[in-house]
Order: structure tokens, then sequence, then C-alpha cells
């Protein structure tokens, strides 16, 4: 089947779902606007929770009703694949209006993102730390991600300065913008570390999802989060500038997620400050129970588990012979039938960057994989 053989209530309802995901920043509405507050409430024991506060998303039912009136037919296999694609947003709209457990459960069970027996098995002897001063500030990694868009033909992507995030950095391919946190401060290794994970995968991932037939290869289909997280991660590794000590760090991110299943903020945080200590536990509390009306209770954001499971999952892909073009068609997953999608018409192959090819000296090729 070719692109323009795609049913028109198909590329509707892919088109709504694009559009709203450019007009609305989600995470503005999961993220606390208050963090700085809360922690000092919470750490000087005046609160045993944190009181997180949020930027209520008003507008939830009418973009739900939205979805509903673009709804395409599932029995065609584009329309069951946008459809899955608007399913995702849903859950995660319904999980910012109600900010229960249950909302933020159902999110993460039609996610696959609890962690499973194997993947909490996981251990890392990782005693290295990166002891290099934190010294560079937002508006200069602001630059350098500047000048690296720019010498990729990435000129037309924004970066803008964001306080209401719980990450650093963060890449929004909707509106083709890069938000930093504006009082966050980094390392030398952080300024290439981050042009590897946000330019070379996030960014280039939605870039080349935009050449496609269908708008969703750009903003991500519903599996596809692991595999960019994970690739992310295998070309920092690849890359060599990949933080000392982070996969030790993301088994204590699952770990916590599994706690934090059963358990409230306090409890949570006292855990993880025994074993990773306080810095490193509010952080990853505020990770996990963002979003939650009530952290003091048991319930999670699970979504930060994509990161050591996408590597693993990655990282055994690629071993096994995997060609890494069929990741940079757009914001696909490994499980996704690239092969197939491309001899119907709905994928053409697109740039992979330089560094997947610096062992062998070669560009990458921008034919189909044969």
């Amino acid at each position: 089947m070719k692109a323009d053989l795609i049913p028109e209530p198909v590329r509707t309802a892919d088109a709504v779902h694009h559009a709203l995901l450019g007009e609305v920043s989600f995470s503005r509405h999961l993220n606390p606007i208050n963090e700085g507050e809360a922690r000092r409430a919470f750490l000087s024991g005046r609160k045993a929770e944190p009181p997180f506060a949020y930027l209520p998303l008003v507008q939830a039912d009418e973009l739900l009703r939205r979805l509903d009136a673009a709804e395409p037919p599932r029995d065609h296999p584009a329309g069951a694949l946008v459809g899955s694609c608007m399913d995702s947003t849903r859950q995660l709209i319904v999980a910012l209006r109600d900010r229960s457990a249950e909302a933020f459960d159902q999110m993460a069970c039609s996610a696959g993102w609890y962690p499973d027996a194997d993947l909490l098995g996981l251990q890392f002897d990782e005693h290295e730390r990166d002891d290099s001063p934190i010294e560079h500030s937002a508006p200069r990694l602001i630059g350098h991600l500047r000048e690296a868009l720019d010498r990729r033909g990435l000129g037309d992507w924004t970066i803008d300065q964001d306080p209401v995030m719980a990450a650093r950095v963060l890449v929004d391919g909707a509106k083709r913008v890069i938000r930093v946190k504006p009082d966050a401060r980094f390392r030398q290794r952080d300024l290439e570390r981050l042009v590897v994970h946000e330019i070379d995968v996030h960014v280039q991932r939605t870039v080349n999802g935009q050449a496609q037939a269908l708008r969703c290869f750009e903003t991500g289909l519903p599996d596809s989060l692991a595999t960019e997280e994970g690739l992310a991660m295998q070309a920092e590794q690849r890359a060599g500038v990949a933080n000392p000590g982070v996969l030790a760090r993301q088994v204590a991110v699952i770990r916590a997620i599994d706690i934090g299943r059963k358990v409230g903020f306090r409890e949570l945080y006292e855990q993880l400050s025994r074993e990773v200590g306080s810095a490193l536990a509010w952080g990853i509390g505020l990770r996990i129970k963002r979003g939650l009306a009530r952290p003091g209770e048991p319930g999670v954001y699970a979504k930060d588990s994509v990161y050591l499971a996408g590597w693993k999952q990655v990282g055994d892909w690629l071993d096994a012979g995997g060609d890494i073009r069929q990741l940079y068609v757009g914001k696909v997953g490994l499980q996704d039938p690239i092969e197939q999608w491309a001899a119907q018409g709905w994928l053409s192959w697109q740039p992979v960057p330089s560094l997947w090819y610096r062992d062998s000296g070669q560009s990458p090729p921008l034919t189909r994989p044969g």
C-alpha cells in the first residue's frame, strides 16, 4: 500500500492528533510548578509529604472530545496505528486531569512501564564518579546546542528555557523545540553528551519522522519510548560521553518505581536516602511521584523505567546485528515492522548520524537496507 492510498479519515485523525500535541505542552502540566518550595517544606519537616502544585489541564475534556471526533477506522492497519497513538494521548490526558494513582497505573500498564523481575534483577558494579566541576550554566548549554543544531542543518529548531521541568533538558518534537531548565548546571562532559542524546537521537528521529506519510512517526508511536531512550543511552556510550555510574543509578530508579507503587513519598525518600544519598533520593522521588495529586500515597509515574529497559533491549538488538537505519526512519520501536511499512510506502529511509559509523569510517548509506 502506497502512502497516497492511506484513507482520508486516517490522515485526518493523524493530523488532528499531531495538531493537539503541537498545542499542548503536557510536561508543563505533569511537573510541579513549585518544586523548590515543596522541597523546602518537605525537607524541613513542615510537611509530611511534598505539597506539589500543578498547572491544571483545564481543557482536558475538550481535548478528549477532539480526539473522539477524529476517531479513525481501525479496521485499516494505518487507522489502527494512528488510533493506538491517540489512545496513549487519551490516557495521558486523563491522568493529568484526574491525577489519581489509578489513572497513572492504567497508563503504565498499557505502556508496559512497570519493571519486570529480570529488569529488577540487573546489577552494575559502577563505583566510578564524575567529580569534574559543575561549571556551565543553562545559557552556556543553550549556546552549545544551538551551534550543534546549526551544524546539522537544523536551524529551524528553537531552544527555550522552561522552569517547569523535572529533567534538565527535554525535546518537544511536536513543537520543534528543545527545553532547558533555566537554573540547571552542567559539567563539561554534559555539553557533548546532551548533543548526542538530545540532538543525534531525539531531534534526528523527530526530523526523520516528519518526512514520512503519517505525522505519528514524527511524534512517536505508542511503543517507541523505550527504544527512543535506550537508543539515546547506547549512543552516549558509543560516543564515549556517557556519565559514569549511569546504569547503577538507573537500577535505583527501577527499584524506586517498584517500591513507590506500594508506599508514599516519605517512606520512599527515606529508603532511597540510605541507599543513594538524600540529593539523588529527592530527584528520583520527584520524577516518579510527579503528576500525582497525593504523592504521600502509593502510586507512581512509571515512565522512567524505559531508560534501563530500552538500553538493554536496544543493546541486545544491536549486538544481534540489528541495522541502525531501521531505528532512524522516525520515532519507531524495535518491535515495529519497519521493512513491511517501507514496502507499503509508509516509510522512506532517512539519514543516520555519523556517530553510528565512526568505527567503520564509512558514511551511512541512504538506501533501503538489504
